[in-house]
């Protein structure tokens, strides 16, 4: 196990020698259960064999953020980035659940929220990326089934990954520079294809993806993707895939649409057909998608679905409705 880079990190990032110790132990631990089973180093492991050491923390009561922060800096400071990657299939579904139920509660009332969701039991963090995807399918059907098309797109097209905007005002800063709109969005494409070349030129891990010149390439391509095309007051806007890089090399539908599709509640489906997860749950994504240019107009815009990987369209495209906006023409 590889240690130092880690002391390193925590001492240039004035983390305290407790926590490293913490992290330390929590390692040697995770090691110790690996030499148990006769499984490899924590270096050398699959994404299978990692999902043992999951199982492992939730059957100690360790499934805690801390614990995956732990390994996430880990395998990103020793170069794993598949590993990391696999990880964050777990963490990416912290918290949204709840803001999802907390919006229904907004949307629909308190009382009738309260009928909805009284059987709900949201899964711990750890949960198999399988089951998480049942209960998503459980999930999604009991929300259709109790509330209206309008209803549903309104509780679930949300900032449910809980981002500040703080994070996007920047971005508001640059629209306001700009002289329109559609010069924004071609400057922002222009910004993100330089941050991706700048990422693979470094050999870095772009949120949960490698950058490859291919990918580099794709994005370029389609100024939809990381930006946005405007057309009759609508924003037309295509997700990146998750992994783009195996997105690109998928020689068939299912390969491609689980490598497009980001969410954590739902992509697993794909590899296993004796299920299917209603496409509206990508209300969820869309979302995501929205919320940067809620913070730019200062409004909750609305968002509808074009295309799906749950539906195995080839692309997650959404379409942003500005009419009655007064944005820069």
């Amino acid at each position: 196990m590889n240690l130092e880079k880690m002391k390193e990190w925590y001492r240039n990032n004035h983390l305290s020698e407790e926590e490293f110790q913490r992290a330390e132990k929590l390692l040697f631990e995770l090691e110790g259960f690996l030499q148990e089973q006769h499984f490899p180093t924590l270096e050398d492991l699959t994404e299978e064999e990692l999902d043992m050491v999951i199982r492992y923390l939730l059957f100690t009561n360790q499934n805690t953020i801390p614990s995956f922060v732990i390994l996430m800096r880990y395998y990103r400071l020793i170069g794993h980035h598949d590993l990391f990657i696999h990880l964050t299939k777990y963490t990416g579904a912290i918290g949204v659940i709840e803001s999802i139920l907390k919006k229904l509660e907004r949307v629909v009332g308190l009382d009738r929220a309260n009928e909805i969701i009284s059987d709900v039991e949201i899964p711990v963090l750890g949960t198999d990326l399988l089951e998480i995807t049942r209960f998503t399918k459980s999930f999604i059907e009991l929300l259709e089934s109790k509330l209206s098309e309008t209803e549903m797109r309104r509780v679930l097209a949300d900032n449910h990954h809980q981002i500040p905007k703080e994070a996007f005002l920047q971005e508001k800063i640059y629209y306001e520079a700009a002289p329109t709109l559609e010069a924004y969005l071609k400057d922002l494409h222009e910004r993100k294809v330089k941050e991706l070349t700048q990422f693979m030129e470094e050999k870095r891990v772009w949120f949960e993806q490698e950058i490859t010149q291919d990918v580099v390439d794709y994005v370029k391509s389609n100024q939809e993707i990381m930006s946005a095309v405007l057309k009759d007051d609508a924003l037309y806007i295509t997700k990146i895939p998750y992994d783009t890089k195996k997105f690109l090399e998928s020689d068939n539908d299912d390969d491609q649409a689980y490598y497009l599709c980001h969410c954590p509640f739902a992509r697993e489906t794909l590899k296993h057909k004796e299920f299917k997860i209603s496409a509206n749950w990508c209300y969820c994504s869309g979302g995501f998608t929205k919320f940067p240019f809620d913070v730019i107009f200062e409004q909750d815009l609305k968002i509808e679905m074009l295309a799906s990987a749950l539906r195995k369209d080839g692309s997650c495209r959404f379409k942003i409705d500005l009419s009655g906006v007064n944005y820069k023409k």
